[in-house]
């Protein structure tokens, strides 16, 4: 059960992932699924540009709409049936009989357009080839996301699918290019076999990464019969507007596609008169597109959705394709030079930034509802788009036709009706943004905002506008707050106009949120609250310290001594002095350094808290350290705390060790807790010798792994990460918990990229081994029944509950939270006798199933399951094997994994010793002798009464001055009973070896104070 090994971080590999943000135990999965969407893309590719070339030449432009129309029914069909096969098969040969599918139909399409141009069989093979092309691109498309996301969890497939998808654009790139080449050797008709080929690659592929990674495809058919009580609620109110809106979206953006491409086929076909010339001008045009969009996805697309939001970002498209078909429209370089440009733009947008904006555009949508409305959504809009455009183009053509408007001015007519659907499309994302914002707002009232999934930008104007129509003072806080977190340094935007009509409460709330970036624009709205004559002593104390903060040029230092005299509020005083201090020359500092001198010296409690609070705030203590001992002795709790954080404010290292003690008092310790994590890095040593440290409560340095936590800085996270390995129990358990909770997975990133996946399963497997060392012992002591024994027995079986919540911990760096959390919820309940039940168990079984792909998966569902503990080593002995012992061996190697048990599992291990008379190494006894523990103390202590009593006459000086009132009691009363009894009249020789060990380890340890012994 060593540590996961670290792995290199300076390799050129670990480099190059680093460039394209993925993790090492990421990369294969990611390129191999790369290969698969790639060569299966450029198959289609080839069979799309083959396929329209066939069709312009067998059937012409005008019949595409009937193509349209048919890939509306052929589309939806091919999702029905993939769904229905899932019922049947397992997922694994679902995808795989699929994907084998989708080129067994090519030799017989071939063979029928060897037949004569102009036959049955010719013209239905093409016709049947041009809708086969949709159903590759659907039936593919579904199993590379269900093969995403089998492979990949919820974290990781943020990284990794952007470079998937790009398989399709460099198929693009790929297939354009090298189809002239192939063309003008084989043929186009020879290109349905080329066709074949590649997606037999594909397929191949796609063998090998389900026999590669065959725990992530489940070899059986899943049907879900869980009886869960789950409430089915109705999409009501904006909820359902916001639904219609997503639909008009998609709908919009489909018909716009279908069009577009219509009129290009269309001059493609004017222009162009040879299927040789179509082919050729449609692979290199092709090519030329799939070079522009990977470039754009690459290194534009996330930019400009970060620069300018969401919304505006998926504005582009449309307002692109009005400017593009107006010139169109007006043809000024002729029709087929500006369709042209209009499907480059249309696509190049449409296939960067729409794609990597409509994920976004659900995450408004509540969590239960989500993935329900986006595939609902998803899967309806687009065949019903495509069958939509094939029907409006039919009509309007069929309206020319009748009207016997000519095909060149039909044209300029259809680029006014494209640019007509474009305006729509930019009316319903309009719509959409206000929607958006209002189910926002509703998801921040629920409490369930996530900002790591939304749009900030927009956020903050929805509560920016929610904050103006507030009524209650609470609410309008909450807002301040929630803008405070979402954009910190633009704050002042929002909150300065609003001042003047806010309570003194609420402005004091808002100035203290904007002091952390004063901005001199706003200072007309700060000195009109400074001269309102209802500002408090605090408002006007910010005010101030925000005016010569902002206003650096002119900035007048001599004015803050009017603000000196005792006549002033202190609060006022206080806070001149402070910024006297840090801004003023050499003789204004003096000057403030005697007035805070007066106030640190006040016999006034008040004065004394405030100048503590104005030396936090002056950045440096100069002469006036001289007053810190004094100060933290005073009996004013309120200073002392003050003080302490002074002390981290300033820097002031010679008094470092001060907040590490702070915290070892209930009256200092939230004080101090603050101060360490406003020292930040320069507190990481003191507090990672704290969490090592024998000589603190272990509650003390648990809490040191959350003050790191709470600092959040690289190099704290780092500390944090680095040390994960390397410990174990609850130190383990606690610093997993505050990974988890800092901000943006920054900690979870951390760890990901320090140990990776492999690292973190490897940490799975030691709990595992905990776990097979608690119950192994529970089957050894079964014998013996004590009332001491029952006790250890007892905190086996939590050892075993404790290892599994350690376990769900870090499932929760690599997948869904939500999902873990819910997994955990009902795993854990269904182990407890009072409130736990089957149908409990068996939702988080199934949960856990769903969600888990570790290699020990099974294993791990056996050992959460019913079973019996005899059943449970059985399997775990797959990875952990174990060996019946004698009850007095398993008690010796427990204590000499103590490093992994809880305290007071250690503990009963002694009392279990003491009253069976069972020996133990001398060595791990002397070790937990300085347990920081103290009733883990307290039970060696009674077990060297019965194994050693001359050993333990020797080191009670020592135990005399234990910083443990219950070890201390019990010394005394040992030291009492020696006196009267003598040390003869307990029930083992002193001159038994165990005893002779005992004292030979005590000189060998014990040339001073040993660790655990003195005060603290």
């Amino acid at each position: 059960m060593s540590a996961p090994a670290i792995p290199d971080s300076n390799s050129p590999m670990r480099r190059f992932l680093k460039i394209v943000n993925l993790r090492p135990d990421e990369a294969e999965r990611t390129l191999l699924m790369f290969l698969f969407y790639c060569a299966t893309s450029i198959g289609a590719v080839w069979l799309e540009y083959s396929s329209s070339t066939l069709f312009l030449e067998g059937y012409k432009a005008e019949n595409l709409t009937w193509v349209y129309m048919a890939t509306a029914f052929v589309v939806t069909a091919f999702g029905v049936f993939y769904s229905w096969l899932q019922k049947l098969f397992p997922l694994r040969w679902v995808m795989l009989g699929i994907s084998f599918l989708l080129a067994l139909p090519l030799p017989l399409a071939w063979m029928g357009l060897m037949q004569t141009k102009g036959s049955f069989l010719y013209l239905a093979s093409v016709f049947s080839i041009r809708l086969w092309v949709e159903g590759i691109y659907v039936l593919s498309n579904i199993n590379n996301d269900i093969a995403a996301n089998q492979l990949f969890n919820i974290r990781e497939i943020k990284r990794a699918f952007p470079l998937i998808s790009t398989g399709i654009i460099v198929a693009e790139i790929v297939g354009g290019f090298s189809y002239p080449l192939l063309v003008s050797l084989g043929g186009v008709p020879n290109m349905t076999l080329a066709t074949c080929v590649m997606l037999f690659i594909g397929s191949a592929l796609l063998f090998y990464l389900s026999t590669r990674y065959r725990q992530a495809f489940p070899n059986f058919v899943y049907k879900n019969e869980e009886d869960s009580e789950i409430e089915t609620r109705s999409l009501q109110g904006n909820l359902l507007k916001y639904v219609w809106l997503l639909f008009g979206f998609f709908i919009a953006a489909q018909v716009l596609f279908f069009m577009i491409e219509f009129q290009y086929q269309t001059q493609l076909e004017v222009n162009l008169k040879t299927e040789e010339a179509i082919g050729s001008f449609l692979g290199i045009f092709g090519g030329i597109m799939g070079v522009f969009k990977l470039a754009l996805q690459l290194f534009g697309s996330s930019r400009i959705i970060e620069r300018i939001g969401v919304f505006f970002a998926v504005l582009m498209p449309p307002v692109g394709i009005i400017i593009t078909g107006t010139i169109a429209g007006f043809a000024p370089f002729g029709l087929l030079a500006g369709f042209v440009v209009l499907k480059f733009f249309d696509e190049l947008f449409r296939f960067t930034i729409v794609a990597a904006t409509a994920p976004t555009l659900f995450q408004a949508v509540p969590d239960q509802f989500r993935s329900q409305i986006q595939s609902f959504v998803r899967g309806i809009a687009d065949p019903l788009a495509t069958g939509g455009a094939g029907v409006l183009i039919w009509i309007v053509s069929e309206i020319f036709k009748n009207r016997g408007i000519d095909l060149s001015v039909s044209s300029h007519w259809f680029a006014a009706v494209i640019v007509f659907v474009a305006l729509i499309w930019v009316i319903v994302i309009w719509l959409l943004r206000r929607g958006y914002l209002e189910l926002l707002i509703q998801s921040v009232e629920r409490g369930k905002l996530s900002l790591l999934t939304v749009d900030t930008r927009e956020l903050r104007r929805a509560v920016s506008e929610s904050m103006s129509r507030a009524e209650t003072q609470t609410e309008q806080s909450v807002c301040i707050d929630l803008l405070t977190q979402i954009v910190p340094q633009a704050v002042g935007e929002s909150l300065a106009p609003m001042l003047a009509q806010m309570t003194p409460d609420l402005q004091a709330q808002s100035l203290e949120a904007m002091l952390d970036n004063p901005e001199t624009k706003y200072l007309p709205y700060i000195n009109e609250v400074r001269q309102s004559p209802n500002a408090s002593p605090q408002v006007q104390a910010l005010c101030l310290r925000y005016v010569l903060l902002a206003d650096e040029k002119n900035r007048d230092i001599d004015s803050l001594r009017s603000y000196l005299g005792p006549e002033q509020n202190p609060i006022i005083r206080s806070t001149a002095v402070a910024l006297m201090m840090r801004l003023g020359d050499k003789d204004q500092v003096a000057e403030a350094t005697n007035t805070l001198r007066h106030m640190l010296t006040s016999p006034s409690k008040p004065e004394r808290v405030l100048g503590c609070r104005a030396l936090a705030e002056a950045a440096f203590m100069q002469s006036l350290r001289y007053y810190v001992p004094k100060l933290l002795a005073d009996p004013s709790i309120e200073v002392r705390c003050a003080l302490l954080r002074a002390i981290a404010a300033t820097r002031t290292s010679e008094y470092f060790p001060s907040l590490i003690r702070g915290l070892h008092y209930k009256a200092t310790r939230k004080a101090a807790h603050e101060a360490l994590v406003n020292l930040g890095d320069d507190g990481i040593s003191s507090l990672l010798e704290l969490a090592y440290s024998d000589q603190s409560a272990d509650n003390i340095r648990v809490q040191a792994w959350d003050i790191l936590g709470e600092i959040a800085t690289q190099a704290s996270i780092s500390v944090l990460a680095s040390n994960l390995p390397k410990s174990w129990g609850k130190h383990r358990r606690q610093i997993l918990r505050n990974l988890i909770r800092i901000p943006q997975e920054q900690g979870i990133e951390a760890i990901l990229e320090l140990i990776g996946r492999s690292g973190i399963e490897k940490m799975v497997i030691q709990e595992l081994g905990v776990m097979t060392e608690a119950w192994a012992a529970v089957e050894d002591f079964s014998e013996v029944t004590t009332s001491e024994m029952d006790l250890l027995l007892e905190s086996l079986q939590s050892e075993a509950l404790d290892s599994l919540e350690r376990i769900f911990l870090l499932m929760k760096l690599l997948y869904s939270a939500s999902a873990i959390q819910a997994a955990s919820f009902n795993i854990l309940s269904g182990f407890n006798p009072l409130s736990g039940s089957k149908s409990s168990l068996a939702r988080g079984m199934e949960i856990l199933d769903n969600t888990v792909d570790l290699s020990v998966k099974q294993i791990l569902l056996s050992v959460v399951d019913n079973r019996s503990i005899a059943d449970k080593l059985n399997v775990l002995a797959a990875i952990h094997p174990h060996k019946p012992m004698k009850p007095m061996k398993r008690l010796q190697q427990l204590v000499d994994l103590r490093y992994c048990l809880s305290d007071w599992t250690l503990a009963c291990c002694f009392h279990v010793a003491r009253t069976q008379l069972w020996s133990l190494p001398a060595e791990t006894m002397l070790a937990c002798l300085e347990h920081p523990t103290g009733f883990v103390r307290e039970a060696v202590i009674a077990y060297l009464q019965v194994a050693s009593p001359r050993s333990l006459a020797k080191i009670l000086p020592h135990l005399l001055k234990d910083r443990d009132s219950l070890v201390l009691a019990q010394a005394r009363a040992i030291s009492h009973y020696f006196q009267n009894n003598g040390k003869n009249t307990l029930n083992l020789s002193d001159n038994s070896q165990e005893s002779q060990d005992i004292d030979t380890e005590i000189k060998a340890r014990m040339g001073g104070k040993p660790n655990g012994y003195g005060e603290s």
